[in-house]
């Protein structure tokens, strides 16, 4: 039996290479132990069903499995379409953050048959014998179906407690030099599932609360297991430069980490990049670990640099002089800071989204990642939306062409300005705030009176969006900046592979 994965990796940008999806890599190493056959339709640029079918032809899978997020299910809606268009008795699976949080909207699509409610690994393994074998599938916990009009609910499995338990994520079915972390010369792990902390924006509450409350939702592998499979990986990609870890908080056991730490500079040596939040991060034993250990770069949520939006709205309960002293300590260990930045919050004005361009420039970071907030269903500020009457019915895939929420046309143009050329911007505060006092504050309002315009916004930020996307969409001239960012990033690998060598 053969079970095609198929990964809507959509965003837009003409030279997108896509991601590597560790859920859908772990669902195949777990198939291919169990003597299936897998393979994976990477899809990361639009496609027409003349196309999308010969990609069927070529593959004659038994199953389809999608695995999708909220924005990319309108791609899942229409290509399972496509896959039934083709050949009605093929059965097609979804799972992912999508089907857990809209379970019922997934399956009133024609064209699923399946769903996928939590961990997936024992659930789809179930289902393909149980499929192999031409029995009933109704009774397999966590594999949702639909009969004569009624969804079929079954039982959701428990969480699985031990991870080293899973067989290490295939890494082959992806195409590892097309991906933008192998022209990088890197790629990532995960080290844990879960996050405790309780985001309003964020789905990890909801799915916590869609699968199970009476587990422990934070889990982490081995040591050892981590390190094993690094070194494994490196072995297939001998020519990696740096790791990257997709926790949400690398260090949030601080036992587990400080083993990790000295494991992995004895075993791997390598300099690596993870996520932090910066409470962690402001511990100064937490990053002199971090620095002993290689990290080379760590990005925190900032979110928004707003107190007021960061603490009320968004319930970070973070300081300004908590960040503050995150980036003073990176600064000190020579660590990378970058930021994860929302613009287009519900209650979020020009001035709040001036106060994150201004902190990012006062934590001088080295990278900032912005993109447009997207209300994920099932969370609390999805239902603020709602109450607000701010959702719109706009089809968004990609995080920085635009807002669900119901904005003006200046606004909704400042917004999209700011997520399209945040640093430059940034950069202009950093600039302005190494001036003298009164002539710095002098600078400082010019610039947030233009930026604040109506008029402007209206004006020239719609022409420069405009401009932003049809370079964006262009496969040449998007290939050119990301050349250039490409060549960047390895000189600065270089850089830092030099000094960790020098402090050895």
């Amino acid at each position: 039996m053969k079970i095609t994965f198929i990964y809507p990796d959509v965003i837009g940008s003409a030279n997108y290479g896509g991601i590597f999806n560790i859920g859908i890599g772990l669902l195949s190493s777990v198939l291919k132990k169990e003597g299936f056959e897998t393979s994976l339709m990477h899809i990361t640029q639009p496609v027409t069903q003349d196309k999308f079918t010969l990609y069927l032809k070529g593959e004659k899978a038994d199953l389809y499995a999608f695995s999708t997020t909220t924005s990319m299910f309108n791609f899942v809606k229409e290509w399972a379409g496509w896959i039934k268009d083709f050949d009605k008795k093929i059965p097609v699976l979804v799972g992912g953050v999508h089907a857990i949080l809209s379970p019922d909207e997934v399956l009133a699509v024609a064209a699923v048959d399946y769903i996928c409610i939590g961990e997936g690994e024992d659930a789809i393994k179930e289902l393909c014998h149980v499929l192999a074998q031409g029995k009933d599938t109704l009774s397999i916990e966590s594999i949702w179906s639909k009969s004569n009009g009624k969804i079929n609910r079954t039982a959701v499995r428990p969480f699985i407690s031990d991870l080293d338990e899973i067989p290490f994520a295939d890494r082959t079915i992806f195409n590892y030099k097309n991906l933008m972390e192998g022209r990088e010369q890197m790629f990532f792990v995960m080290a844990s599932r879960g996050c405790p902390y309780n985001c309003p924006y964020c789905c990890n509450k909801s799915l916590r609360e869609s699968i199970s409350e009476n587990q422990d939702w934070v889990r982490f592998r081995s040591v050892d297991n981590v390190i094993e499979e690094i070194r494994l990986v490196i072995k297939l990609y001998p020519q990696t430069k740096f790791i990257g870890f997709f926790d949400d908080i690398l260090a949030l056991k601080k036992d587990w980490f400080k083993e990790f730490t000295q494991k992995y500079k004895q075993q791997i040596n390598l300099p690596f990049r993870c996520n932090m939040r910066a409470n962690y991060l402001a511990k100064e034993e937490i990053t002199s670990m971090m620095h002993e250990a290689g990290c080379r770069k760590v990005i925190i949520g900032l979110e928004s640099g707003n107190e007021g939006i960061r603490n009320g709205i968004l319930e970070r309960n973070m300081s300004d002089d908590v960040l503050l002293k995150a980036a003073r300590l990176c600064k000190k260990y020579k660590i990378e800071l970058a930021t994860f930045n929302m613009v287009g919050l519900p209650g979020e004005g020009a001035k709040e989204i001036l106060d994150t361009i201004k902190l990012n420039a006062r934590l001088n970071v080295d990278f900032t990642y912005t993109s447009i907030f997207y209300p994920l269903p099932k969370t609390s500020l999805h239902k603020l939306c709602e109450d607000e009457d701010l959702l719109t019915d706009r089809v968004i895939t990609d995080f920085v062409e635009g807002s669900l929420l119901n904005f003006d046309k200046a606004t909704l143009a400042r917004i999209i300005f700011v997520r399209n050329f945040f640093r430059p911007l940034m950069n202009q505060y950093v600039i302005i705030y190494k001036l003298p006092g009164k002539i710095s504050k002098f600078f400082e309002n010019v610039l947030d009176s233009i930026l604040s315009s109506k008029i402007v916004a209206l004006t020239l930020f719609s022409f420069a969006n405009a401009v932003f996307r049809l370079i964006r969409e262009n496969k040449l001239f998007a290939g050119i900046i990301n050349n250039i960012k490409r060549a960047g990033k390895k000189r600065k690998i270089s850089l830092f592979n030099s000094s960790v060598k020098t402090d050895s």
